[in-house]
């Protein structure tokens, strides 16, 4: 019960703080105290009656709801499908890393630390180039790169919001996995006869969990940033249309609201999850 109250505590206290940010761009226009605080009760009111929120398409006011639906839904299952992909990549390279000598280990954190330090927009654009250049080659389309009217593309987007949170990914668990194989279990596992691979797999990925969980925030606040990019570079109707279309604060919050609140499920219950692991850990 403990941990329910403290999460909605979380939650209420990351919505507050939504309202108080949607409202920045008054103060920094106008510099002025009392305005910012009208416009941060304003957008608190109108979040309180969102059948009353307008957003404006084609210089015409629309009601945001229900048009607001489903390109919400399109931008989570390509959000949701690229962190999922990403860590679960990254582990399967991790644990293939794990196993080469560490000369091979070496030159391939120094590869990812390189990759890492890509811009995101020439990311997008070597993974366009890459499409159309299959394309001339092989004759074979992997992908619309670009979205037409009510068309709608996966595996573009998928592809750019993927690699680097993959990169950053794989980096940290290969580190990760490295400090956890220097520790003492580790070689007391090896000499008791387990395969390297099998202690890899059972021991030292679940030693792993809990910085990795902590750092899946970071990487998915990131992937949140890059999806408006990847939106507006491939002409995707999703959610972060309504953030560059109409910029107001009131539409922001509503934005940015409905992008945490289902990530903020996920984390809630892994952590969850973990503290009872935490616990029987203790117990035991």
């Amino acid at each position: 019960m403990a941990i329910v109250r403290k999460m909605l505590i979380q939650f209420m206290l990351t919505v507050v703080s939504i309202i108080l940010i949607s409202g920045l761009p008054v103060l920094f226009l106008t510099k002025s105290l009392p305005l910012y605080w009208g416009k941060v009760k304003e957008v608190g009111t109108s979040l309180l009656h969102p059948g009353h929120l307008e957003y404006i398409r084609y210089k015409h006011s629309r009601s945001l709801f229900p048009d607001f639906v489903d390109p919400y839904f399109y931008s989570l299952t390509i959000l949701l499908t690229s962190f999922i992909l990403a860590f679960f990549l990254a582990q399967l390279l991790a644990w293939l890393t794990m196993i080469l000598p560490e000369q091979i280990r070496a030159a391939i954190k120094n590869l990812l630390t390189l990759l890492e330090s890509l811009p995101d927009l020439l990311v997008f654009a070597l993974v366009q180039i890459f499409i159309v250049f299959f394309y001339k080659q092989t004759n074979i389309l992997l992908s619309d790169v670009a979205s037409v009217g009510e068309q709608r593309i996966y595996v573009i987007p998928i592809m750019c919001l993927t690699i680097l949170p993959l990169i950053y990914f794989y980096k940290m668990m290969v580190l990760l996995s490295e400090e956890e194989s220097r520790k003492p279990y580790f070689e007391f596992s090896r000499a008791k006869g387990l395969r390297k691979i099998y202690v890899l797999l059972f021991h030292v990925t679940r030693n792993t969990h809990e910085t990795l969980f902590h750092f899946s925030k970071t990487v998915l606040w990131f992937m949140i940033s890059n999806l408006l990019i990847v939106e507006w570079i491939f002409n995707i109707n999703g959610i972060t249309y309504y953030l560059y279309s109409d910029f107001r604060p009131e539409i922001m919050a509503v934005v940015l609201i409905f992008l945490a609140f289902p990530f903020f499920v996920f984390f809630a219950f892994l952590e969850f999850l973990l503290s009872i692991r935490i616990r029987q850990a203790v117990g035991a």
